[in-house]
């Protein structure tokens, strides 16, 4: 009797883990936002910006890691840096809430 069980167990438990396969790894709409706002944040702001919790003396504009602003006064601040190319509102959002998700992971 126990032979005849052990194969069952071991097919269920099989088949959860062949269910699950894929599903724990598939981005989020908020996980694309957010990489998507690092992205532009590398590519805009990383020059100046870090957000590693470190000034780096080769990063005029400092870490952001520890400065928490209202999203509002933190747009303001992102429209009016010296960027090489303008920034869409879009773009500009998702580098604060790439920001935001950074600062609220540190705490």
């Amino acid at each position: 009797m126990r032979r005849a069980i052990a194969p069952a167990a071991l097919a269920v438990a099989l088949a959860i883990t062949v269910a699950g396969c894929g599903s724990a790894g598939a981005p989020t709409p908020a996980s694309r936002a957010t990489a998507a706002g690092r992205t532009l944040f590398a590519g805009s702001c990383g020059a100046c910006h870090s957000v590693t919790g470190h000034n780096a003396p080769s990063r005029q504009g400092g870490d952001l890691l520890g400065v928490r602003l209202p999203r509002p006064v933190a747009l303001q601040y992102a429209r009016e840096m010296p960027v090489r190319h303008k920034l869409t509102e879009a773009q500009l959002v998702r580098i604060v809430d790439y920001i935001a998700a950074v600062q609220r992971g540190s705490r």
